[in-house]
């Protein structure tokens, strides 16, 4: 049986009031705004809390140091051990156990052994979209704690200050399912793509993108990268199922951010979008999906984005500075001139690993 509280319109179970879905208003008082717990709600002063990391330790560990740090929206950086977000020390815990020593064990193993283990069960594709949901809202509701300015003279506000945060409750919700015990139909969930890396430098390394309106996740853990499309339903795999199945080797750094431009312009701009919601039915709580009847592009004139200018964008990214021929190269690029992943035959083009000599 469920209860929902009238002043807050939150649902909780009659059963151990664990609250089950937050109302939009109390996200944003309780998540967002306040200090509770991410996972449960829990105030700070109700129990005991040692709060989540949001890089998850284990890769800190890995491929990290003492100094490794993320470069936040507003081109600022913040070190990993202060990249924290409330949680309560039973809900970090249990997360621990549900997923990150799963996904731990699966991607420190190489790439081909993964792929063994992702053809003999398939439920590790939804732990993967899990893990990577997981981590996306994380690092969106820590910016609701950072200043925009680090002069806090200028009182510039947060970074979330600026987001429309319906998109990342719906994402709330959604990764809360362990712990509430929603059943996730199998057609809510989005594209998830593995492929293997490159080794383009000595030691192995990680590497984290995403783009909060388009809901898009890369996650590099040593020799294997991760690309999560949250909100799609799989049509970016629909729409893209020739092109990735030519994608024969390993990608290297530019055909990461190629790639993940691609999937962006998809999701940017489909033409009908699926529809999320939260059905409480028969002493059963599920997280649905209604896919549209026909997947379409908005084209031309009506595009959200361009292809070209996002593959400019997320590849001149890393481009050194000093590259000669660099606006040549990002105007090709903008022109749709220009791209890494497959040569001009569409054979895929791979680039060679790093060589310690």
């Amino acid at each position: 049986m469920y209860l929902q509280n009238r002043n807050t319109k939150s649902i909780y179970s009659s059963i151990d009031k664990r609250i089950l879905l937050f109302s939009f208003n109390d996200f944003i008082n309780k998540i967002v705004k306040g200090k509770c717990c991410f996972i449960c709600g829990a105030e700070p002063n109700s129990k005991e809390f040692n709060n989540e990391h949001i890089i998850p330790k284990w890769i800190l560990k890995s491929y990290g140091n003492q100094n490794s740090f993320m470069i936040l929206p507003n081109h600022s950086e913040i070190k990993n051990n202060k990249y924290l977000i409330p949680c309560c020390k039973d809900c970090n815990s249990e997360l621990g156990i549900i997923l990150e020593n799963p996904m731990s064990s699966l991607l420190q193993k190489n790439y081909d052994e993964v792929c063994k283990e992702l053809e003999s069960d398939k439920s590790l594709y939804l732990k993967i979209y899990h893990w990577a949901s997981l981590i996306f809202f994380k690092t969106h509701l820590k910016d609701a704690a950072l200043l925009k300015d680090r002069d806090i003279r200028k009182g510039s506000g947060t970074i979330g200050d600026d987001f429309s945060w319906q998109g990342l409750f719906g994402i709330h919700n959604l990764l809360r399912h362990h712990h509430t015990g929603a059943k996730i139909s199998d057609n809510a969930y989005g594209t998830v793509l593995l492929f293997e890396s490159l080794v383009e430098q000595e030691s192995e390394t990680f590497d984290y993108l995403d783009n909060l309106n388009s809901q898009i996740v890369m996650i590099q853990v040593g020799k294997i990268v991760i690309f999560v499309v949250l909100n799609d339903c799989q049509a970016c795999i629909s729409f893209y199922e020739t092109f990735l199945n030519k994608i024969t080797g390993s990608l290297n750094s530019i055909q990461i951010r190629e790639l993940f431009a691609r999937l962006r312009y998809i999701n940017d701009n489909l033409k009908y979008r699926p529809r999320f919601f939260t059905q409480f039915k028969f002493n059963k709580h599920k997280i649905l999906a209604r896919r549209p009847k026909k997947l379409e592009l908005y084209k031309g004139e009506q595009e959200k984005s361009s292809l070209f200018k996002l593959m400019r964008f997320y590849i001149g990214d890393i481009m050194p500075d000093k590259l000669p021929n660099k606006e040549k190269l990002l105007n090709d690029l903008e022109q749709g001139k220009a791209q890494y992943i497959f040569d001009e035959n569409f054979n895929f083009f791979q680039y060679k690993p790093y060589r310690n000599s």
